[in-house]
């Protein structure tokens, strides 16, 4: 994506999406910039769980 002329986006707006993605249990910060996904986050890209079930913790 960062390579392509069509998709644009800042490290900031990841950034903001990433923390979000936190609060609710997809992923885990791990410093530095630096995620990893969750068992839950793994659960929903499989398409097993709803994200409009899940809370902000």
């Amino acid at each position: 994506m960062a390579d392509s002329n069509r998709v644009r986006f800042s490290r900031q707006h990841i950034n903001t999406r990433c923390k979000t993605l936190v609060e609710y249990g997809l992923l885990v910060h791990l410093g530095n910039g630096v995620y990893d996904i969750t068992r839950t986050g793994e659960q929903y890209l499989a398409g097993e769980v709803d994200a409009r079930n899940l809370d902000p913790e």
